[in-house]
């Protein structure tokens, strides 16, 4: 049993009332970025609170937002959506306040936290998505999918008899890792935004951790392309799940291709963040393409290792 003092009590319920009001705020005002923002206030607090006070203001802000639910008020922002996405933030946050914890007992090395950050993220969407992204959700994603198709091709004056169904169903089926691979670039740069205003707001940081230290396990980059062989050659249906698996992994060789690329950087004498906002404009004038250059440029640094180790050997 956890034997708390006056101290603790306080700091989690006003840890709990932070998180509760923000997210709230978060809702009402920016509704439509809320999935970018959502993990704002609880890695702010990962990074100040011990790991079990942190646990408990988890705790304590999930129940008062099922409460909610359950009890039917505020229905109009509160929904069964909000409480699973508000569940998956919270383990997923604390998970990674258990590797930095972990790391800085040197129990596990700096470039492993993102390594397992990525699977336990793939872990949870995984088994939320299996049994809560109901046919219905699919049915309204394929809609969206439908018009949003029909509107690009009306403004690209591309004639609309192309047969885009196919493409569609892939995107759907796909959702999770591609969900997965969009939360973890937020994730990244939320927790690097809240540091950011840790320091700068003279918290004591509790953990220490690099973000431009990272190499993937060769393990990793195998799995990565046995996967991506085994969706190509399965039968339609199964496919798709390794499918997903390709894409959720490939984010680890996408950020090593990030900070290879950032490391290049080196050379010029200006602060971390200001290389991250190059980084961003280029995202800006890019997009895709830069995804695709970075990715590239993460998958042949890992062939080559591997070509190298089997020569060494």
């Amino acid at each position: 049993m956890y034997n708390f003092g006056r101290a603790n009590l306080i700091s989690i319920a006003y840890s709990s009332i932070l998180i509760i009001s923000l997210e709230l705020l978060f809702l009402m005002l920016i509704p439509r970025i809320y999935t970018v923002v959502n993990t704002l206030p609880l890695l702010f607090l990962s990074q100040i609170l011990r790991i079990e006070l942190f646990l408990f203001t988890l705790i304590i802000s999930f129940a008062f937002f099922l409460f909610l639910f359950i009890s039917n008020f505020y229905s109009e922002v509160i929904s069964l959506k909000l409480v699973l996405n508000f569940l998956t933030i919270s383990l997923i946050v604390f998970f990674f306040s258990i590797l930095l914890n972990e790391k800085n007992k040197k129990k596990i090395r700096n470039d492993r936290v993102i390594v397992y950050l990525t699977l336990f993220s793939l872990l949870i969407v995984g088994l939320l998505s299996f049994f809560f992204f109901s046919e219905n959700e699919q049915n309204q994603l394929r809609q969206y999918l439908n018009r949003f198709t029909e509107e690009f091709l009306k403004l690209k004056d591309i004639p609309n008899n192309i047969e885009t169904s196919s493409l569609i169903e892939t995107v759907v089926k796909v959702m999770p890792s591609i969900n997965i691979f969009s939360f973890l670039l937020i994730f990244l740069f939320n927790y690097y935004v809240t540091k950011f205003f840790v320091n700068k707001l003279n918290f004591q940081m509790r953990y220490s951790f690099d973000f431009f230290e990272f190499e993937i396990p060769k393990i990793i980059f195998l799995s990565f392309n046995i996967f991506f062989i085994l969706s190509t050659i399965l039968p339609s249906g199964i496919n798709y799940l390794f499918l997903n698996l390709t894409i959720a992994i490939s984010f680890l060789i996408f950020y090593e291709g990030f900070v290879s690329f950032f490391n290049s950087l080196k050379g010029l004498e200006i602060q971390n963040f200001l290389k991250i906002i190059i980084i961003f404009l280029l995202f800006i004038f890019l997009g895709y393409l830069l995804f695709l250059i970075l990715f590239l440029l993460g998958f042949f640094i890992n062939l080559k290792k591997i070509i190298k180790g089997l020569f060494n050997t």
